[in-house]
C-alpha cells in the first residue's frame, strides 16, 4: 500500500455512487488508503475533516458523483511528488451533459493544516487567495499522450433535491462573485421551460433569493431541510404532485 497518499471520497445527504467507489478501488499504482467523509456540514467543515482524518503527506479529493479514469490517482501523485512548490495539482473532469468542467485534486496536506478551509461561499477560492502569497501554486496536470483527455467524469445527481441544491448553490455563488450575467442566463433558461420540467430549479432560485447565508459555504443538510419545507408549502401547485 502507498504510504504517503490517502484517497478521500466526499459525500453528503446522498451516498456515493457505486461506480465512484469501484473506480477508486480500481486505480492503477495501488492499493491506496481510502476514507469517506459523509454528512459533515457545511462544506468547509467537510474539507477540514478530510484533512484531519487523512494522516498522509498527500490527499486525493474525490466527490462522490465522480468516476475517475483508471490512471488518475497515479498520475496526479507522480506530479505532486516532483513539484515541491505546488500545494495542489489537479486534473480536468468531463461533466456529463455539459462538457469539460470540475476537477480532481491532489493536495499537499501540510499547507491545508496551516491555512485551513474557512466558512466562505467559495471555499476553494478563499484558500487559493491566501496560500498564493506564500509563493506556492496550484498546477494543472495533463496527460502526456492526450492533453485534452479528462481525468474522469462527473455525473451530476438528477434527483429533484440534487437539482434544487445545485440551482440554489450556483445562484448564491454567482451573486457572491458578481456574475449577474450567469445568474440571469440560468434564470432565463429555467423560465423558458415548463414549470413541471424545471420545478426543482425554480425552487432553488427562490431559495437563493431569500437566503441569509450568501457568504457561507454550501450546507446540504440545510438545503435538505429547506427543500422539504418548500415542497410541503407548495403542495397543490403545478408540477409538485
Amino acid at each position: 500500500m502507498q504510504d504517503d497518499i490517502t484517497v478521500c471520497v466526499l459525500s453528503a445527504v446522498e451516498p456515493p455512487l457505486p461506480e465512484c467507489l469501484q473506480a477508486v478501488e480500481a486505480q492503477l499504482g495501488g492499493p491506496y488508503r481510502v476514507i469517506q467523509v459523509h454528512d459533515v456540514f457545511p462544506m468547509s467543515s467537510a474539507f477540514n475533516a478530510m484533512v484531519e482524518r487523512s494522516k498522509t503527506k498527500y490527499i486525493i479529493q474525490v466527490d462522490a458523483d465522480v468516476v475517475l479514469h483508471v490512471g488518475a490517482v497515479e498520475t496526479l501523485l507522480h506530479h505532486i511528488r516532483r513539484t515541491p512548490w505546488a500545494y495542489v495539482v489537479w486534473g480536468q473532469l468531463f461533466e456529463a451533459g455539459f462538457g469539460l468542467g470540475g476537477a480532481i485534486r491532489c493536495w499537499r496536506r501540510w499547507p491545508l493544516r496551516v491555512f485551513r478551509f474557512r466558512e466562505k461561499r467559495c471555499v476553494d477560492r478563499d484558500l487559493h487567495a491566501r496560500i498564493r502569497w506564500t509563493g506556492m501554486r496550484r498546477v494543472q496536470v495533463k496527460w502526456s499522450d492526450a492533453p485534452e483527455k479528462p481525468f474522469g467524469t462527473h455525473f451530476p445527481r438528477q434527483t429533484p433535491f440534487a437539482r434544487f441544491s445545485k440551482a440554489k448553490g450556483d445562484a448564491l455563488k454567482w451573486i457572491h462573485l458578481g456574475r449577474t450575467d450567469m445568474h440571469e442566463a440560468f434564470r432565463a433558461r429555467v423560465n423558458d421551460s415548463s414549470l413541471a420540467r424545471t420545478y426543482p430549479e425554480r425552487l432553488g432560485l427562490y431559495a437563493a433569493s431569500i437566503s441569509s447565508t450568501r457568504d457561507r459555504s454550501k450546507n446540504l443538510q440545510e438545503d435538505w431541510w429547506e427543500y422539504q419545507k418548500l415542497c410541503e408549502s407548495m403542495k397543490g401547485f403545478a408540477g409538485t404532485s
